[in-house]
C-alpha cells in the first residue's frame, strides 16, 4: 500500500482516458495558451490542471482517491488524520485557531509568530496571549519559547484553550516542545504546531523530535518548503481526541479554495510516496551535504555558521542542521547586501536575508555542484570585503536595538482593532494611541506592535530609533515608518 500514489494514479488514470473536456478550466488541458506560458510551463502541467471531475473526488468531501491519499498520508507522518491543504501552511494554523478559540478565547501564542497567524487569529477573534521568544543577540534572530515561559504564562491564565507555536523556527531552532508538554500536562489544554518547516523530521532520526512523537495535538506543514510539494502545498495532522474534528474540518471548508488545484493535490501524494519509499536516503545525502558546507563555510574568515554545537540551550533545544544561517556582520556587511551580490554577481539567490545574516536551505534537491559554487562566492566575498569590517555604521546602531521594548498593553482585541476605522498620523503623534497594524524589525523578526496595542512613548523611541538605523520594516503600510496607522 505505502507505493500506492492514489491521486496520481488517478491522473494518470485520466490521461490516458483521452477525455473530452467540457469542464473548467477554460484552457481545456493547455490548449490556446499565451505562446510563453506554453514555453515556460509546459504542456503537460496544464493537462494534469483539473479539478473535481467525475472519479477524481472532492477535496471539501474526500470520499475516494483524496481520502485514500490522506488516509496514505497520516500513515506516513504518525497521525490519527491528516488533511491536504491547497491555501498553504497559513491555511492549516488558520483552521487550528478556528477550531480552538470562539471570540474572546484566549489562546497562547509566541510573540515571534507569523503574519498567517496573526491573520488566524483576527479571523477567530481569539485573545493572544503573546510570550517571549529567546533571541540570540549575536546574531539577530528570535529562537523558539523555553517551557518555564510557557509554564507560567499558563498558571496566569489557566482558561487558556490551548498552545500554538512555531517548530521549527524559520532559523531551524527548536523548542523543548517535550518540556513543554510536560508543563501543560497539569492544564489539560493541548499544543498544536506550526511545523511549516519541519515535515522532512519525521523521516530522518538525524533531525530534531518531530511534533506529533512529541505530543502535539496537531501540526500545520509546508511540503514545498524542503521536501518534494509544490509551492502553496501543505498538509495538516492530528493525533488525538483533544480536537473537535467536525469543526476543524468546518474551518478548512472555510478557507480551503472550492477550485483545488490537482496538481497541488498530485505533488503532495508524490511527496509522501516519495518519503515513505526513499526518505531515509535522500534525507542522508541532505544532512551529509549541509553537515559538510557548515564546515567549509566556518573555515572562511569573517564568516560563521552556528550549528548543533548551540542545541540544549534556551530557546534552541535542538537544530535542524539543512538550515545553514550564515552571520556576515564582521565582514562590514548586511546579510541584504550579501544576498545582492551573490544574485547579481553570482546567480546563486538566498533564502532570505536579515541585518546580520543569510539563510541558506540545503534540501534534497541541493547538490554538491551548487554547494562549490555557493562556496567559491563566499570566500570571494569574505576575501574582497573583511577590510571594510570596521566601516559599516549601520552595523554599531543597530547592536542596541535587538533587545525589544516589553510587549504592549493590548487595549483591544486584534479582530476589533482590525474593523475599526483607521487614521494615518505622523510617528511622534501616535503617542498613547491604538495601533491599526503590526510593525515588526529585522532584526529580531518580533512584532514591536501589533493590531489592539497601545502605542506608548517607550515604543514610540524605540520605532524611531529603528527607523533612523535603517532597519528592515515589515507589517505597515507606511515602510518608512514616517507614518502610522491608528484607531
Amino acid at each position: 500500500m505505502k507505493t500506492r500514489a492514489p491521486l496520481l494514479e488517478a491522473l494518470a488514470n485520466y490521461l490516458e482516458d483521452g477525455v473530452v473536456r467540457f469542464h473548467m478550466p477554460g484552457h481545456k488541458g493547455g490548449r490556446n495558451l499565451d505562446p510563453l506560458v506554453r514555453r515556460l510551463v509546459g504542456e503537460q502541467a496544464f493537462a494534469l490542471d483539473i479539478t473535481g471531475v467525475e472519479g477524481m473526488d472532492d477535496l471539501h468531501q474526500p470520499q475516494g482517491v483524496l481520502a485514500h491519499a490522506q488516509d496514505l498520508l497520516a500513515e506516513a507522518f504518525g497521525a490519527d488524520y491528516s488533511y491536504f491543504l491547497i491555501n498553504g501552511t497559513s491555511c492549516g494554523v488558520q483552521a487550528l485557531l478556528l477550531t480552538l478559540c470562539n471570540p474572546g478565547d484566549k489562546i497562547i501564542v509566541p510573540r515571534n509568530m507569523h503574519k498567517s497567524m496573526i491573520a488566524g487569529v483576527i479571523f477567530s477573534g481569539a485573545y493572544p496571549l503573546f510570550v517571549a521568544p529567546e533571541v540570540d543577540a549575536a546574531r539577530g534572530i528570535a529562537l523558539g519559547v523555553t517551557p518555564e515561559r510557557i509554564r507560567k504564562m499558563l498558571q496566569r491564565h489557566p482558561d487558556a484553550k490551548g498552545v500554538l507555536l512555531i517548530n521549527p523556527t524559520y532559523y531551524g531552532t527548536t523548542s523543548d516542545l517535550q518540556g513543554i508538554k510536560s508543563a501543560m500536562v497539569p492544564f489539560g489544554v493541548p499544543l498544536v504546531l506550526d511545523e511549516a518547516h519541519g515535515p522532512h523530521f519525521y523521516f530522518h532520526p538525524g533531525f530534531p523530535t518531530p511534533g506529533l512523537a512529541a505530543g502535539a495535538a496537531a501540526a500545520a506543514q509546508g511540503m514545498h518548503k524542503l521536501l518534494g510539494g509544490l509551492t502553496q502545498s501543505s498538509v495538516l495532522h492530528v493525533k488525538g481526541e483533544s480536537l473537535d474534528r467536525q469543526r476543524l474540518e468546518s474551518s478548512l471548508r472555510l478557507l480551503q479554495s472550492t477550485s483545488a488545484s490537482y496538481l497541488l493535490l498530485a505533488s503532495l501524494d508524490g511527496a509522501r510516496r516519495q518519503m515513505v519509499l526513499n526518505g531515509r536516503m535522500l534525507l542522508d545525502e541532505t544532512l551529509s551535504r549541509a553537515r559538510w558546507a557548515r564546515e567549509e563555510i566556518n573555515k572562511i574568515p569573517g564568516l560563521s555558521c552556528f550549528g548543533r554545537e548551540r542545541a540544549g540551550t534556551p530557546g534552541c533545544a535542538d537544530l535542524d542542521e539543512t538550515k545553514l544561517t550564515v552571520t556576515v556582520k564582521d565582514l562590514g556587511l548586511t546579510g541584504q547586501q550579501v544576498e545582492l551580490i551573490l544574485r547579481y554577481q553570482y546567480n546563486l539567490q538566498v533564502e532570505l536575508s536579515d541585518l546580520y545574516n543569510i539563510l541558506l536551505m540545503v534540501t534534497i534537491g541541493t547538490t554538491d555542484s551548487d554547494l562549490e559554487k555557493l562556496l567559491f562566492a563566499l570566500r570571494e566575498i569574505a576575501a574582497r570585503y573583511r577590510e571594510f569590517a570596521k566601516n559599516c555604521e549601520l552595523l554599531r546602531r543597530a547592536e542596541d536595538l535587538l533587545e525589544e521594548p516589553m510587549i504592549p498593553e493590548l487595549v483591544l482585541l486584534p479582530r476589533e482593532a482590525f474593523f475599526r476605522s483607521a487614521r494615518v498620523v505622523n510617528l511622534p503623534a501616535a503617542v498613547g494611541k491604538i495601533s491599526a497594524e503590526v510593525v515588526t524589525a529585522y532584526p529580531p523578526g518580533i512584532p514591536i506592535v501589533c493590531p489592539g496595542e497601545r502605542l506608548t512613548s517607550d515604543i514610540i523611541d524605540y520605532l524611531t530609533l529603528i527607523k533612523e538605523a535603517g532597519l528592515r520594516i515589515s507589517g505597515p503600510r507606511d515602510a518608512t515608518l514616517e507614518t502610522i496607522r491608528v484607531l
